[in-house]
């Protein structure tokens, strides 16, 4: 749960929520590839990376999550940032989603500083591709690299689960891919709005999670 706001070079469109979407879109801001060491104060900060091959729908799913609506046009993607205030398990944060471009249209050098900021990754691919779902390998090698860790705390996510009927990447693969990533899987649908929060719940859950081991390993 959590009040929203965007920055974003796109043009979108919805399915009927035209003007929701303006005013989800009007606060904008410059996306920075610096991070933020700054002491906080109150609610604590988390970046969250969304990556994935162009056409899984990183857009809609992030849009979705933070504004509750589906767009359903857009621009493609360089690099856009939406905040969201968000309380999970009874911890107040705030939260920054990076919407980040396709492999093929992102710089290496751009990738590596959102990767080396981010504090959680969403790895995404379509199940209608497994083209997409191929390169959710190269995608956690990298985040490994840059971040120089064994663990880190990530998520695939299987989006577009709605199209069914196109299905290319079973769901038993991709969970055992997962299991081998020590990781969590999950289908979701930023049309149908399924299990789009439960995905960002389960992400939260891996980075407190990885946060109290690291203060215990100090």
């Amino acid at each position: 749960m959590g009040n929203a706001s965007s920055s974003s070079s796109k043009s979108k469109k919805n399915n009927g929520n035209n003007n929701n979407c303006k005013n989800a879109c009007n606060n904008k801001k410059k996306t920075t590839n610096e991070c933020n060491n700054k002491k906080e104060v109150g609610p604590k900060n988390y970046k969250l990376i969304v990556l994935g091959s162009s056409g899984v729908g990183k857009t809609s799913y992030s849009f979705r999550f933070v504004s509750n609506i589906f767009i359903t046009e857009y621009d493609p993607t360089v690099e856009d940032a939406y905040k969201k205030d968000y309380t999970y398990d009874g911890k107040e944060m705030k939260l920054e989603i990076i919407d980040t471009a396709g492999q093929e249209e992102y710089s290496s050098g751009v990738m590596d500083k959102s990767i080396r900021c981010g504090d959680g990754f969403v790895l995404v691919y379509s199940i209608t591709s497994r083209e997409s779902y191929q390169k959710i390998k190269d995608l956690r090698e990298k985040i490994l690299w840059v971040k120089d860790k064994e663990k880190v705390p990530m998520i695939i996510v299987g989006n577009k689960s709605d199209i069914e009927k196109d299905r290319k990447v079973t769901k038993s693969e991709a969970r055992a891919l997962a299991e081998e990533y020590g990781c969590k899987y999950i289908e979701t649908s930023a049309k149908t709005n399924t299990n789009i929060s439960e995905s960002m719940d389960f992400l939260l859950k891996d980075i407190l999670f990885n946060e109290s081991k690291e203060k215990e390993n100090k």
